[in-house]
């Protein structure tokens, strides 16, 4: 189970770091800045309290994250 939390982690970490790079320069504006953290944070709350007490990830979370994160690096 900790080794899936430290995926999440990691995932969203690096995430937010692209985020924060893309605004930087100027990849994507405030308010899709502001759209996708709101979107990762609606994302992250579920997996957290999915998850909270069952050390089991099943792969259509797994597929739920990947695509989610897949869209975000894209950029679309």
């Amino acid at each position: 189970m900790r080794d899936q939390k430290e995926r999440i982690y990691s995932i969203e970490r690096l995430t937010k770091a692209e985020f924060r790079y893309a605004l930087k320069f100027n990849l994507i504006t405030q308010e899709q800045y502001d759209k996708y953290l709101q979107e990762l944070n609606e994302l992250m709350s579920y997996i957290y309290e999915k998850y909270k007490d069952d050390p089991s990830f099943y792969p259509d979370d797994w597929d739920q994250i990947n695509n989610y994160y897949e869209k975000i690096v894209a950029l679309d």
